[in-house]
């Protein structure tokens, strides 16, 4: 498939050039949980990265390249230990690894079980990590069930419910088929799910953005998800998008389409929806006129710790009309 190959030739020359040594993270944040805002922590994990990057990847994913080729399961671990110590008590505790946490590759059997343990004993009432599909199945989700005191919360990039867009546009490698399959092994397990969705994949015009991703979040609760979380697409070093970005055939969306998103299928939806837009306000990220950025950002900051739609009904700024020009003007030029 050409844009596999194309994704494969930048990813594998920015490999060589921009990966270096993987770097750990962690952070406290808000959060909404059981029909309240919350304390919640973020610890991300350097590992050896997502397997499916490494071969391939997707057109707008970057994160590989704060993975690391060396580091050890008892790096992992004490990467984790190092970001609960940082973070302190919290109710709604997020492990990333920029990959998948099922994948064996990337954190063992024997580091997932302990790292259950460990989380046992802070008293958090519900545990996040995300996994590709192919990673995911009864016998895993099981374990960690039988292990694990809080609730556990798979996180899914299903990206959108198109197989079309998630091939042509995003080069996801896995069809709608495989995400419902990894739903229902998280459902019969009790095992809650947070489907990832994109606002703005590359070779789409916005508004084109705009209505898959409404689609896609009303489709997904229908499905049985228990959360959204809209991610608009910023520009990441090393990706396809970096490099239509550069050619100026690729804009980030901009904050009032996400906003739009997330009114319309909040208006549709009864699970939670969230969002919280890596580089907003910038270039590289969803972004505005640079004056109203900060102040939209926050507001949907808030709805997503509050669920409270109020804090992005009233927003206002006179670039919001140059956005809804621009939605029309879309019309005419393809």
């Amino acid at each position: 498939m050409q844009l596999e190959s194309e994704v494969k030739r930048i990813r594998q020359r920015a490999l060589e050039e921009l990966r270096a040594r993987g770097s750990f993270a962690a952070w406290r944040e808000k959060d909404f949980l059981y029909g309240e805002e919350v304390d919640a922590g973020v610890i991300v994990l350097s590992t050896r990265g997502c397997a499916w990057a490494l071969r391939a990847g997707c057109t707008m994913c970057g994160y590989i390249y704060d993975s690391s080729r060396s580091v050890s399961q008892e790096e992992v671990l004490q990467q984790f230990k190092d970001g609960i110590t940082k973070i302190g008590d919290v109710a709604y505790l997020k492990v990333f690894n920029s990959g998948s946490f099922f994948d064996s590759g990337e954190i063992a059997r024997e580091t997932r079980r302990e790292i259950y343990r460990l989380v046992n004993s802070l008293g958090v009432k519900r545990l996040q990590v995300e996994s590709r599909p192919e990673y995911i199945s009864e016998q895993v989700l099981e374990e960690a069930a039988e292990l694990l005191e809080p609730e556990l919360e798979v996180g899914i990039g299903l990206e959108t419910t198109s197989d079309y867009i998630r091939e042509v546009c995003i080069n996801k490698g896995f069809t709608l088929e495989e995400f419902i399959r990894a739903l229902e092994a998280c459902r019969s397990t009790g095992v809650k799910v947070k489907a990832y969705l994109l606002i703005k994949p590359p070779f789409m015009t916005e508004a084109e953005a705009i209505e898959d991703a409404v689609k896609s979040g009303v489709e997904a609760a229908r499905m049985g998800v228990d959360r959204l979380s809209f991610n608009p697409v910023n520009v990441q070093r090393g990706t396809l998008v970096e490099e239509l970005f550069y050619k100026r055939e690729y804009r980030p969306p901009w904050l009032w389409s996400v906003v739009e998103v997330i009114m319309r299928v909040k208006a549709e939806v009864s699970i939670p929806v969230v969002c919280s837009p890596s580089g907003g306000g910038t270039r590289r990220g969803a972004h505005n006129c640079g004056k109203c950025d900060s102040r939209v950002l926050s507001a949907i900051r808030r709805f997503s710790s509050t669920q409270e739609l109020h804090h992005i009904e009233e927003l206002t700024c006179n670039c919001r009309q140059s956005w809804k020009e621009e939605l029309n003007l879309e019309v005419f030029e393809r």
